[in-house]
């Protein structure tokens, strides 16, 4: 009988835990979706990130917190998007047309012909 009331025990004990747990997850926020947010930029010579958020585009040096570009970006269609920006940095203005290639991941090409890519911070 004592074994019974153990073994009781030990399985209620294991199924509020597993309550505990499930909670737990439940309570993790769903990752964004779609090109809104902060993605960082994978490659290139200089660490830098990019925001995009409600159709406005900015870009930032990782290390030091410059402003390398700022623009507008438009949605072209179901993961994809097309950014207008301005270079801090030559002040001219440039073009380029991106595609969600992977959810956490963004795929460029500048109409100057420069390739480069995000992956999601």
């Amino acid at each position: 009988m004592r074994t019974y009331k153990t073994a009781v025990a030990v399985t209620l004990a294991a199924l509020a835990l597993g309550a505990c747990q499930s909670s737990e997850r439940a309570a993790v926020a769903p990752k964004p979706r779609g090109i809104e947010g902060r993605w960082n930029a994978l490659g290139g010579p200089v660490a830098y990130s990019a925001t995009f958020n409600n159709g406005h585009f900015a870009s930032v040096e990782q290390g030091t917190g410059g402003v390398l570009a700022t623009g507008t970006y438009s949605n072209l269609g179901p993961g994809q998007i097309n950014i207008l920006y301005t270079s801090r940095t030559t002040n001219q203005q440039q073009s380029a047309n991106c595609n969600l290639v992977q959810p956490d991941r963004l795929a460029c090409a500048a109409s100057s012909g420069t390739r480069f890519e995000f992956g999601r911070a």
